[in-house]
């Protein structure tokens, strides 16, 4: 019995809900590659509310939820829009290149004006469980929400927020 109290205990320390970030913590450091080739990093940012996208390449609903949100973009210019790519690339187990990550712009109708290439380790200092998932931020980068997937509750959610911005 206590081994199975022990083994329980330690799934709830280990696992992602007790370390994923929480609203109203700081962010975390974002520091990546933009597919433009300028460093990235989140606390260069302008002090205003923001909209951290993850994403993945082969992620079909961020395929079609990254349009969205640079339509979003231009209607709300009091809001920084940063994607974020934060996944391995799981055909060689390595991460990706910033020129994978610019290709795979090129394929979609629109994207945010700020492409980063980040790493899984961001993933993981964010406490990403799945894509995409979007990280709304105050102008001084605590967290206000955050919404996985793409799909009309999440629409709902990121307008609402948007509109109180």
């Amino acid at each position: 019995m206590k081994r199975l109290f022990l083994m329980l205990w330690m799934l709830s320390v280990l696992s992602p809900a007790s370390w994923a970030l929480k609203v109203g913590e700081a962010s975390p450091q974002i520091i990546g590659r933009e597919i433009s080739g300028d460093l990235f990093a989140l606390t260069r940012l302008e002090k205003k509310p923001k909209v951290i996208n993850f994403f993945w390449v082969d992620c079909k609903p961020c395929q079609k939820e990254l349009p969205l949100l640079a339509k979003k973009e231009k209607q709300n210019k009091d809001v920084v829009f940063a994607a974020v790519h934060a996944e391995l690339n799981f055909e060689t187990g390595s991460n990706y290149d910033v020129k994978d990550i610019a290709a795979f712009a090129k394929t979609l109708k629109a994207h945010p004006d700020t492409m980063v290439l980040g790493s899984e380790r961001i993933k993981h200092q964010f406490g990403i469980q799945g894509f995409p998932a979007s990280v709304l931020l105050s102008a001084d980068n605590k967290v206000e929400k955050i919404l996985y997937g793409f799909n009309e509750e999440t629409i709902k959610q990121l307008n609402s927020w948007l509109a109180k911005q």
